[in-house]
């Protein structure tokens, strides 16, 4: 949308946009609200972290994250035309149209390689790196970014692998996670889950669950197998994991008591999103819950935001009385948010919309929202820090790829940045 347009035109359309969003009932009003947090508290289990023990004893292949970089396998891209088009700097949508300084651009963006941007039965979703994890944005030396893809077709369901992207030399490699099972034999299974957002603080990285609660992973004790044989677990006297070469082991999780599938209710958060927000003492493990419209119940509107508290030394939530509880919990005005991040006193919501460029929402607690553009198909949100943990960039992956009508593939999958500071 250019200058060209009149002043009054362009009043219009942000009428049209403000307006024809989705939105919850019509005495509902368009603000971030607090709400209470008594409903989201974790209680810990780490007696997954025994059987991951003994797995890794008697595997005896412990891998770190740099030798599994040195063994990347697969190129990282530069994206192509039809890829780019996922980009927020194309928006183009004429049924909500936004100025030309809605318009957000992206400063830096890479592509999977031509298999993994066509493969349809494995979706990208989460995505976190080496700035989660360490102060320096670092993992030893290795700039890293790891992305987590669930699998999406019927007959065994190989749960979900997390691509360890090492971005200086422009390679990944994935690895599968498993779930070690509590027998006497070590032994381990796929993990069945969405895996919708993924933080990775030191060792361990979080993983949501999006009925649960969220996973563990320790990424010191990355497992290598043999990648010969399209099974899981111990067959014969070997292991293998559905012919990938690693996989990484839960060893925990922070559970909600809650099983089956997930709809958000007052008394009952979907993990959907995560992500974690550096700015503050402590640093805060952040949940975005997915909403598929707004709700005229004003404890769950267009879905909840939820914030725990880290402990600087052992990058485990924070317990009291033995329970990982909220620090706080806001409800947003906007519905189908993918991703969530904060930073300092703001919230950014990354909204889906079905195969077309959504919207990038920011705002604070007690205040309405400003928009801008965002993806066609993003998921969740990474913020990359700056020198000194200062604000950076704001990193997403797009998910869609598919056949139009049975005939022409679209291949729409990208990992990009834009600044933080340019976000509303």
């Amino acid at each position: 949308m250019g200058k060209r347009w009149g002043t009054a035109v362009l009043l219009v359309c942000t009428y049209v946009l403000t307006t024809a969003l989705p939105v919850r009932a019509a005495e509902a009003d368009d603000l971030v609200h607090s709400t209470p947090v008594d409903a989201f508290t974790l209680t810990p289990d780490w007696s997954l972290e025994t059987y991951a023990a003994k797995l890794e004893t008697a595997l005896g292949t412990t891998r770190s994250v740099a030798a599994v970089l040195g063994e990347a396998n697969r190129p990282i891209e530069t994206c192509s035309g039809t890829q780019q088009q996922a980009l927020p700097e194309h928006y183009g949508r004429t049924d909500y149209p936004l100025t030309s300084g809605q318009i957000l651009h992206s400063t830096d963006r890479f592509c999977w390689d031509e298999g993994d941007s066509k493969v349809t039965y494995w979706q990208p979703q989460g995505i976190t790196g080496s700035s989660d994890a360490d102060d320096d944005g670092l993992w030893g030396e290795n700039r890293v970014m790891l992305v987590s893809w669930y699998y999406d077709l019927t007959g065994p369901d190989k749960g979900v692998r997390v691509s360890f992207l090492d971005v200086a030399n422009r390679k990944y490699r994935h690895v599968l996670l498993v779930e070690p099972t509590r027998t006497t034999t070590p032994n381990y299974r796929a993990v069945p889950i969405h895996a919708g957002g993924l933080a990775w603080l030191g060792r361990y990285l979080y993983v949501a669950d999006t009925a649960g609660g969220l996973r563990v992973f320790d990424v010191n004790r990355i497992l290598e197998v043999p990648d010969t044989q399209d099974v899981i677990g111990k067959s014969g006297n070997a292991y293998y994991a559905y012919n990938y070469r690693y996989v990484l082991p839960q060893v925990a999780s922070y559970g909600n008591g809650q099983e089956g599938e997930c709809k958000p209710i007052a008394t009952r958060l979907c993990y959907s999103s995560l992500s974690l927000d550096r700015s503050g003492t402590p640093d805060t493990l952040v949940v975005g819950e997915y909403r598929d419209g707004r709700s005229a119940d004003a404890a769950v509107d267009g879905g909840r935001v939820v914030r725990y508290r880290v402990d600087a030394t052992t990058r485990l939530p924070v317990l009291t009385n033995g329970k990982a509880v909220a620090q706080d919990a806001v409800t947003v005005p906007r519905s189908n948010v993918q991703g969530v991040q904060t930073w300092g006193d703001r919230y950014y919501l990354g909204r889906s919309s079905n195969r077309q460029h959504s919207w990038m929402h920011s705002g604070v607690t007690g205040g309405s929202t400003t928009t801008n553009s965002w993806a066609l198909g993003g998921e969740d949100l990474y913020h990359e820090h700056g020198p000194g943990i200062t604000a950076g960039k704001l990193w997403t992956v797009t998910e869609h790829a598919w056949s139009v009508d049975g005939g022409t593939f679209l291949d729409q999958r990208a990992i990009f940045a834009v600044p933080l500071a340019d976000i509303g």
